[in-house]
C-alpha cells in the first residue's frame, strides 16, 4: 500500500455560494443570453472559416504566379532554342505552356509565335484535334479563341494578320476538308464553333465590324476593305455550316449566338449598311433555320427587340421567296416569329405619333411624356419605323398571302396571322389603310369567314369540364386569363378591323343581296349573308355590353366569385393585374367591337335586314329615378374612358358630387357609343330630362310666374322672317335658351288679340321655320322625294348667308328645346350631318340627294369594259342659276381621265363634293347654330330617323282613343255630356288630314307627341264656350278647345270644319 494515499475528490467541483442570489433571471432573459452566446460562437466560426479561404486564395494566387513566371522562363527558353527539325514537338510543349501562363497584357507576342508555328504545322495541328483523348481537341480551341480575343483588343498599330489568318485557316471548311475529308470537317467545325460560339465568338466578331469598318455612306453589299471583307467572312462560316450540322444543338447554339449578339442589340452603322444586306444576299444564309432557332426560342434568353424585327425582316426577302409558296410548318413558325416580333409595334409607333403633337397639347405632362418614353428612344422608332416599309413591300406581301392562300384556315396558322394583324392594328390607329396586307386581307372573304368561325370556336375549359366558348365569356363580362386573351382578343379584333374596313369600301347595293342580282353586280366581296349577319350583330352587341362591363369593372363584382372561378382555366393562373399592353390590348378591341356593331346598325338603319327590336337590349336600365342627378352626372364622362384608370377629378367636378357609381358610367357609355341599344322611348326620356336640367339652370323656376329674364319681340306676320332674323340675331339676343313672349302684328298693323302663355310663341316658332325652310326663300332645295337640304347656289343669292343658316339652326334648337313639333321633312343626308361627330358624310348617303347620279357612280364602279372609254374626266358639271359651271374635283382635273385605276378615287370625290364640300359652309353655320342651344351631345344619341321623329313627330296615325283617354273637361262639360259625346262621334269619322287640323288647331302641332298625349303638356282639355251662334275657338297656349254646346251633329261637324280651315290665326278669339 502506497504511503501516499489520496482521498480528495477526483474532478474539480463547481463553486457554490451560500450567500443567496441576488436576483431572479426571467426565462426570457436566460433564452436571450443563450441566443446571444450562439451566435457569438457562430460568427467566431465563421471568422476563421473566413480566414481559412483568405489564406487559401492567397497560397493559391501566389502559387500559380511563381508557377507562371517559371512557366514563361520556360517557354522563353524553349522557343529561343527552337529547331527545325522538332517543330511539333516545340509546338506541343510551348502551346501547353502558353495556355496555362497566358495573359492579354503580356503574353500577346508569345502568341503570336506559337500562332505562326501553327500555320507551319497546319495538318498535323488538324489530325491531331480529330483523334480522341488527343490534347490538341481543347488546345485547337482555345487558341482560335485568344487569336479572336487578341485581334478585337489590338489597337491599330499591331499585326494582326497570323491569328487572323490562323482563326481563316482552322475554321474555313475547304482547307479543314483537305485534311480531314468531308464528314470530319463538319464534325470537327461543328464542335470548334460551338465552343467559340459559346465563349463569345459572335460579339468578338461584331466589336471588330463596328472598330475597323470605315463610315459608310449608303447600303452595299461589298466590304469597302479587305480587312472587313475577313472578318464577313469569319461571320459567314459558321452560318455556312448549319445546314450541314449534324446536331441540332450545335445548330442552336451557332443561330442564337447570331441573334443575341448580330441582329438584336441595337444597329451600328456597319450592322445596318453592309452586314445586314451582304447576309441578305447570301446563298447559304439558313434563314429557314434562324426561323425555326427563334421560334423554338419564344420564351427563352434571345431578346425580341425591335432591332431583330429589322434584322429578320432584311434577310427574309431572297430567302423565303426563293422556294415560292412557303411549306406549312415553315409558314406556321414564320407567323409566329412575326407575331412575336411586333408585339412591340404597339408601344412605340403611337407614342412617336404622340410626341410629334406633344408641342401642341397640355394633356400630358413633362413627367408623364417621360415616364411614357422610358426605355424608347428614337432610334428604335427609326427602326420601327423602318420595319413598317418593310413589311409593306408588295411582293413580300403577295408572297405572304399566296402561301396562305391553301392554309388559311387552319387553326395553327390562323392565330399567329391574327396575332401579327392585330399587332399592325394596335401600332397605328389608321392601320386597316397603312399596311398593305389589312387591306388585302379584308377583300378576301374566305378569310374573313375563317376568322370569324375560328373566333366562335375557342373556347375555355371550366372546371365542370364543359367547353365555353370565350365569346360567351366576355358577353357576360368576366374577366379572361392572360392565356385566353391572347386565343379571342387578336381573333376578334382583326375580324371586326377588318369587316369594318369591307363595309366602308361596300356599297349598299352590293351588301343587300337582292339589289346585288338586279343590277347584275357580283357581290365577290360579300363575306357572309343577310341571315349570318343578323347573327353576327346580335353575338357582336352581347360581346360590345360585356365589354363595357369588363371596361368599368365593379369594386364588388356583378358576378359571384364562384361562378368566376369555375369559368376560369386553371387555378394555378390567376387572373392578373391589368398592365399598360394589357389596357391597349383591351380598349382597341373595344374600339372596333364598337365600331363595326355601329356600322351594321348603320346599314340596318338605311335599309332594315335584322327583325324588329333587334338592337334593343331589355339589359341596360337607365337610372331616371333621379333626372337632374342623372343630368349632372353626364357631363363628367369625359373623365371616364374605356379600361383606363380613372383621373384625379379637378375642383370643379368635385363641386358637383361624389364620382359616378360604376352603374353610372356603364349606362353613360352606352348611350355615348352605342345608344341604339336603348329603346327611343327611353332616350326621349333621358333627352327631355337633360332639357328640363337646363331650363331650371338657364329660365330658373320664377318664369313660370310671368318673372326673371325673358326675352320679347314683336314681329310682324307678313315680315315673320325679317323681323325675327333681326331681332333674334346673337347680338340682340345672345341666349335662346330664355323664356320667350311673342307679340305677332297682323297684315293690317294691329296687334293680335290675346296674350303669349306659350301658343303665340308655338304658332310663331313653328311659322317661322316653314318660311325659312320654304325652297321658294333660297336658302333650301327640295330632293327628288321632296326632303329639305341646303341650297349648294345659296351664295348666289345672298352674300352673308352663314349668318342665316346660323340662325336657322339656333331657330331648329329652340324648337327641340321647347319640344315643340314641326313638319320640316329634311333630307337623311342633311340629318345625318347634323347629327355625326363628323360633319361630312359617306358615298352611301349619295342615294338620299340623288339617286340617278348613285346608281351611275355604282355602274362606274362595275363597269367591266374600259373605263377610259367612257370619256370622264375630274370635274363636275354645275347648274348656278341657268349658267353651266365646270369644277374641278382635284387639282388638274380637267386633264386626268378616268380610269379602271382610278375610278373608285373618282367616285369618292363626286360623292364627297355633292355630299360635302357644296353645302360644307351652309352645314357647319347650321351645326353651330343649332349647338348654341342644344348640344350636340345630345342628339348624337340618336340617329337622323329617329332626329327626324323629334323635329316633326312620328308619321303615325293620331290615336283617337289615345286621345279621348287623355282629355280634361271643364266648364260644365264631362265626358257623358250630349255634346262631348257629339263631338267625339264626328272626330271618330274624320280623316287623318282632318285629325292632323284639329291637332294643329288646338295644340299648334299637327302630329301627336312622342311619348303619346299623356305627355301633352298642358293637357287636351275641352271647355264649354257659350250657345251653337258661336264657332269654335283655341287657346293654343293651353291646348284649350273652346267648343259650343252643339247640339246637332251636322252643325257640330260644319262649324268644327269651318274653325279648322280658316287659319285666322287667333283673331277667332
Amino acid at each position: 500500500m502506497s504511503q501516499y494515499q489520496f482521498d480528495g475528490e477526483f474532478r474539480r467541483m463547481p463553486q457554490q455560494s451560500y450567500g443567496g442570489a441576488s436576483k431572479v433571471e426571467e426565462r426570457s432573459e436566460l433564452i436571450r443570453r443563450a441566443q446571444a452566446e450562439r451566435q457569438k460562437r457562430e460568427e467566431q466560426r465563421r471568422k476563421l472559416n473566413s480566414v481559412k479561404v483568405i489564406q487559401a486564395l492567397v497560397r493559391s494566387f501566389l502559387s500559380r504566379t511563381c508557377q507562371k513566371k517559371l512557366q514563361r522562363v520556360q517557354f522563353d527558353s524553349i522557343l529561343a532554342s527552337s529547331s527545325n527539325n522538332s517543330q511539333w514537338n516545340q509546338l506541343s510543349a510551348l502551346s501547353s505552356k502558353l495556355l496555362f501562363f497566358y495573359s492579354q497584357e503580356t503574353d500577346g507576342l508569345r502568341l503570336v509565335n506559337i500562332l505562326q508555328l501553327m500555320l507551319k504545322q497546319k495538318a498535323a495541328v488538324l489530325e491531331s484535334a480529330l483523334r480522341p483523348g488527343d490534347p490538341w481537341q481543347w488546345r485547337l480551341r482555345r487558341l482560335l479563341l485568344l487569336s479572336i480575343q487578341y485581334v478585337s483588343s489590338a489597337s491599330t498599330k499591331d499585326s494582326i494578320a497570323s491569328p487572323l489568318r490562323v482563326v481563316e485557316v482552322f475554321t474555313s471548311l475547304d482547307n479543314v476538308r483537305q485534311v480531314l475529308g468531308e464528314q470530319g470537317a463538319v464534325l470537327h467545325l461543328s464542335d470548334t464553333y460551338a465552343y467559340l460560339v459559346r465563349k463569345g465568338y459572335m460579339q468578338y466578331v461584331r466589336e471588330l465590324l463596328d472598330s475597323r469598318t470605315p463610315p459608310l455612306l449608303e447600303s452595299s453589299t461589298n466590304p469597302p476593305t479587305p480587312l472587313v471583307a475577313c472578318l464577313l467572312d469569319m461571320l459567314v462560316q459558321p452560318l455556312q455550316l448549319v445546314s450541314v450540322m449534324p446536331d441540332y444543338h450545335i445548330r442552336m447554339t451557332v443561330l442564337k449566338g447570331l441573334c443575341e449578339s448580330i441582329l438584336c442589340p441595337p444597329l451600328t452603322e456597319p450592322i445596318k449598311l453592309f452586314v445586314l444586306p451582304a447576309l441578305s444576299v447570301l446563298p447559304e444564309f439558313p434563314f429557314a433555320a434562324l426561323t425555326e432557332t427563334l421560334c423554338y426560342d419564344l420564351k427563352s434568353m434571345v431578346p425580341f427587340t425591335s432591332f431583330l424585327l429589322y434584322s429578320f425582316l432584311t434577310l427574309d426577302p431572297n430567302n423565303s421567296r426563293e422556294q415560292g409558296l412557303m411549306s406549312k410548318p415553315f409558314l406556321q413558325s414564320y407567323l409566329q416569329i412575326l407575331a412575336a416580333l411586333t408585339s412591340k409595334m404597339g408601344q412605340v409607333l403611337p407614342l412617336a405619333a404622340k410626341m410629334k403633337i406633344d408641342d401642341d397639347s397640355d394633356q400630358d405632362s413633362d413627367s408623364e411624356i417621360d415616364s411614357k418614353r422610358k426605355g424608347i428612344n428614337n432610334e428604335e422608332i427609326e427602326v420601327i419605323q423602318a420595319c413598317v416599309s418593310l413589311m409593306n413591300s408588295p411582293t413580300r406581301v403577295q408572297s405572304l398571302l399566296n402561301s396562305l392562300e391553301a392554309c388559311s384556315g387552319d387553326p395553327l396558322i390562323l392565330q399567329p396571322l391574327c396575332q401579327v394583324c392585330h399587332n399592325l392594328l394596335v401600332s397605328h390607329r389608321s392601320a386597316a389603310h397603312q399596311y398593305r396586307i389589312l387591306n388585302l386581307l379584308a377583300l378576301r372573304p374566305s378569310f374573313l369567314r375563317a376568322v370569324w368561325t375560328a373566333a366562335t370556336l375557342v373556347t375555355q375549359t371550366s372546371i365542370f369540364g364543359e367547353a365555353t366558348p370565350l365569346l360567351n365569356v366576355i358577353a357576360r363580362g368576366v374577366q379572361t386569363t392572360p392565356e385566353d386573351s391572347v386565343k379571342i382578343v387578336p381573333l376578334l379584333a382583326v375580324f371586326c378591323s377588318l369587316n369594318t374596313m369591307l363595309l366602308i369600301t361596300l356599297h349598299d347595293a352590293e351588301f343587300y343581296s337582292d339589289e346585288i342580282t338586279a343590277l347584275g353586280v357580283t357581290a365577290q366581296n360579300m363575306p357572309f349573308t343577310l341571315n349570318e349577319l343578323v347573327t353576327i350583330s346580335l353575338r357582336l352587341k352581347e360581346v360590345s355590353l360585356g365589354l363595357v362591363e369588363l371596361a368599368f369593372p365593379e369594386s364588388r363584382p356583378a358576378v359571384r366569385e364562384d361562378y368566376r372561378t369555375a369559368v376560369t382555366t386553371l387555378h394555378d393562373h390567376p387572373i392578373v393585374s391589368q398592365t399598360a399592353q394589357d389596357t391597349q390590348m383591351w380598349s382597341h378591341l373595344f374600339k372596333v367591337v364598337v365600331g363595326l356593331v355601329q356600322q351594321l346598325h348603320a346599314r340596318d338603319l338605311r335599309r332594315q335586314f335584322c327583325p324588329q327590336d333587334h338592337w334593343i337590349s331589355k339589359q341596360i336600365v337607365i337610372p331616371m329615378e333621379k333626372p337632374k342627378d342623372f343630368v349632372i352626372r353626364r357631363q363628367r364622362l369625359r373623365a371616364y374612358r374605356p379600361f383606363q384608370t380613372i383621373r384625379v377629378l379637378t375642383r370643379d367636378e368635385l363641386v358637383d358630387g361624389p364620382p359616378l357609381t360604376t352603374k353610372e358610367v356603364r349606362v353613360l357609355t352606352i348611350l355615348r357609343e352605342l345608344p341604339f341599344l336603348v329603346a327611343f322611348q327611353e332616350r326621349v326620356k333621358v333627352f327631355q330630362s337633360l332639357v328640363y336640367r337646363d331650363k331650371i339652370e338657364h329660365q330658373g323656376e320664377e318664369v313660370q310666374f310671368l318673372m326673371g329674364r325673358t326675352i320679347n319681340i314683336s314681329v310682324r306676320r307678313s315680315h315673320l322672317y325679317e323681323d325675327a332674323f333681326d331681332r333674334l340675331s346673337p347680338e340682340n339676343e345672345p341666349d335662346l335658351r330664355l323664356k320667350m313672349r311673342v307679340q305677332l302684328t297682323n297684315v293690317a298693323g294691329a296687334e293680335e288679340a290675346g296674350v303669349d302663355g306659350g301658343g303665340l310663341f308655338r304658332e310663331f316658332l313653328s311659322e317661322l321655320l316653314k318660311t325659312a325652310f320654304d325652297p321658294n326663300r333660297g336658302f333650301f332645295m327640295t330632293t327628288n322625294d321632296n326632303l329639305l337640304y341646303p341650297n349648294p347656289n345659296v351664295h348666289l343669292i345672298v352674300e352673308d348667308f352663314t349668318r342665316h343658316y346660323y340662325f336657322i339652326g339656333r331657330v331648329l334648337g329652340k324648337c327641340l328645346y321647347e319640344n315643340l313639333l314641326v313638319e320640316l321633312p329634311l333630307a337623311e343626308f342633311f340629318l345625318s350631318k347634323l347629327i355625326g361627330r363628323n360633319s361630312d358624310v359617306g358615298v352611301h348617303h349619295l342615294a338620299s340627294l340623288d339617286p340617278v347620279m348613285y346608281k351611275n357612280l355604282l355602274f362606274l364602279k362595275n363597269y367591266e369594259e374600259d373605263v377610259s372609254e367612257l370619256g370622264l374626266d375630274f370635274t363636275v358639271v354645275n347648274d348656278e342659276l341657268g349658267e353651266t359651271k365646270v369644277e374641278e374635283l382635284k387639282p388638274g382635273g380637267s386633264n386626268i381621265p378616268v380610269t379602271s385605276v382610278n375610278r373608285i378615287e373618282y367616285i369618292h370625290l363626286t360623292a364627297d363634293y355633292r355630299l360635302n364640300k357644296q353645302i360644307r359652309a351652309q352645314c357647319n353655320a347650321f351645326r353651330q347654330g343649332l349647338a348654341n342651344v342644344i348640344p350636340l351631345e345630345w342628339i348624337h344619341m340618336f340617329n337622323n330617323k329617329e332626329v327626324q321623329v323629334l323635329i316633326s313627330g312620328a308619321e303615325i296615325p293620331v290615336d283617337i282613343e289615345d286621345l279621348k283617354n287623355h282629355t280634361n273637361y271643364t266648364g260644365g262639360f264631362d265626358p257623358n255630356h250630349k255634346t262631348i259625346r257629339l263631338f267625339w262621334k264626328v272626330v271618330q269619322n274624320f280623316s287623318d288630314i282632318q285629325l292632323r287640323q284639329l291637332l294643329k288647331f288646338v295644340t299648334s302641332c299637327s302630329r301627336p307627341p312622342l311619348l303619346g298625349f299623356k305627355e301633352l303638356n298642358p293637357p287636351f282639355c275641352i271647355q264649354h264656350a257659350g250657345g251653337q251662334d258661336r264657332l269654335p275657338t283655341a287657346s293654343t297656349c293651353m291646348n284649350l278647345l273652346k267648343l259650343p254646346a252643339f247640339e246637332n251633329e251636322n252643325l257640330l261637324r260644319e262649324r268644327l270644319m269651318y274653325a279648322l280651315q280658316s287659319n285666322a290665326g287667333f283673331e277667332l278669339s
